[in-house]
């Protein structure tokens, strides 16, 4: 159920971009999509030393800046996964393959705050607090 429901988001989120944007960000969206598939079912049979290799596959796409916030959603169901599974380390390790690849402040700063909460989570409190002082760098601003 929980996965359906992830795939209907990622889904979600991504159709009205793919209708939007030129032919070629259109692919690389639902390659994306059969990518973060590929991952899903990585994660269900518990082979986590491809997850890496799956998800770099992703970001090698490049999207235009706009669709980042697709990208960042996705990295982030992902992470949640890892969390549960107990797959910390590999859980660092996508969110730094994010923040290498994403540039809008706001794909920046919501990265930032998925890592901050991952350290919290493993009572690394005061590195958590410096990451949540990064993120406020790429914080958005207000209206």
């Amino acid at each position: 159920m929980k996965k359906s429901v992830c795939m209907i988001l990622f889904l979600l989120l991504i159709a009205p971009m793919a209708a939007q944007g030129p032919q070629a960000e259109a692919s690389k969206l639902r390659i994306a999509g059969s990518q973060f598939e590929i991952i899903g079912v990585l994660l269900d049979k518990q082979d986590y030393s491809a997850i890496l290799a799956e998800y770099r596959k992703i970001l090698n796409l490049q999207f235009a800046p706009e669709n980042e916030k697709t990208v960042v959603q996705a990295m982030a169901v992902i992470v949640s996964r890892l969390r549960e599974a107990g797959q910390f380390a590999l859980a660092y390790q996508v969110t730094d393959l994010t923040l290498t690849s994403v540039k809008l402040p706001l794909s920046r700063y919501s990265t930032l705050m998925i890592k901050g909460k991952l350290l919290k989570d493993q009572d690394r409190f005061e590195e958590a607090i410096e990451i949540f002082q990064k993120a406020q760098q790429f914080a958005p601003e207000q209206d």
